[in-house]
């Protein structure tokens, strides 16, 4: 069994402080960094997870909605008294949910019988007016995705509604962004980037931060291989929650990236519960796709590298589901 103990210790900022902050949005964020020990062989380049469920609602999501919700104030397109709307698969709608009760606003969150029932819940618990939008069988189909435009553009006809729309929404980028600042910060440098693509959002901005730290890093948008929209331009049905939405995210324009590549999805299942018990990250499905493409990539550049990516989120939010099962 193959471990990198020789490696350097990575630097977590802000990990050791224990100092109080007035609101949990000032815990979003300066996530802890991680070096893989036993899924990693030898040969590899060295592979590093932001555990991005450290954040309040327990994922990366939080880093989003806190950007386009706090971008829209700035702008005055969001008042006191309007309602924040959005389509969602749940994570996007739990972190809202989360930062809009904090704020204030009322949420009208579209979500699916397709995504977890604990991502409902919890929009739920946090005060949402959540709507459901049926779904195809249980999957997430483009067709699904046609139902929630329609459904949003009727509601953004209202005058006291905020629609955030997250695939369009420049803040929600500059969100992520601080994925590849803290990068940069705890690692060094990154020669490897890879994620799943929902919006986009987030590989771009982490892209950007690399490239705006001199990192010279290759970027890759991953997809499941039952949707490959992005690598064959044809979409499909998947059960890898928040990704492959059926048609090209606006934010991931020519530049951002370097490559797309269609990941099996009982390979990133399966490399989900391996990550739980051999490495004790304890995510879902999409981060097992991300770990998947990560180690291919360590396999590739070798030694002295470093591939990154991210722990999208808790596998806490998927224990009523069959992934652990």
């Amino acid at each position: 069994m193959h471990r990198h103990d020789s490696a350097a210790p990575i630097h977590n900022p802000g990990m050791s402080s224990h100092a109080s902050v007035d609101s949990v949005l000032h815990t979003i964020g300066r996530t802890p960094l991680v070096r893989l020990r036993r899924l990693v062989e030898p040969g590899m380049a060295d592979v590093v997870v932001k555990l991005e469920y450290f954040n309040p609602t327990g994922s990366y999501k939080d880093r989003m909605a806190l950007a386009m919700i706090e971008g829209a104030e700035k702008r005055g397109a969001l008042r006191k008294g309007m309602q924040v709307i959005e389509y969602t698969g749940g994570s996007t709608g739990s972190s809202l949910a989360m930062v809009c009760a904090m704020k204030g606003y009322a949420f009208h969150p579209l979500s699916s019988d397709a995504f977890s029932a604990e991502k409902l819940d919890t929009m739920r618990a946090f005060g949402a007016d959540l709507e459901i939008v049926q779904s195809d069988g249980g999957k997430v189909t483009p067709a699904l995705f046609d139902r929630f435009k329609a459904r949003i553009a009727e509601l953004a006809k209202d005058p006291n509604s905020f629609y955030t729309d997250q695939f369009n929404n420049v803040d929600a980028v500059e969100g992520y962004a601080g994925i590849g600042r803290e990068l940069v910060e705890q690692v060094g440098h990154v020669d490897g980037f890879v994620g799943m693509i929902g919006s986009g959002g987030m590989l771009v901005g982490v892209s950007q931060a690399l490239k705006q730290a001199g990192a010279h890093a290759r970027i890759i948008a991953l997809e499941p291989s039952t949707a490959p929209f992005l690598t064959t331009g044809k979409g499909g049905a998947h059960r890898v929650e928040g990704t492959a939405v059926g048609f090209w995210p606006p934010h991931l324009v020519k530049g951002t990236y370097d490559e797309a590549r269609a990941i099996d999805e009982n390979e990133g299942r399966a490399m989900a519960k391996r990550a739980a018990r051999e490495e004790g990250i304890f995510a879902g499905t999409s981060t097992g796709l991300n770990l998947v493409a990560a180690l291919a990539l360590a396999r590739e550049l070798g030694p002295g590298k470093v591939v990154a990516t991210v722990a999208c989120d808790t596998g806490l939010k998927y224990l009523a589901g069959d992934l652990f099962k």
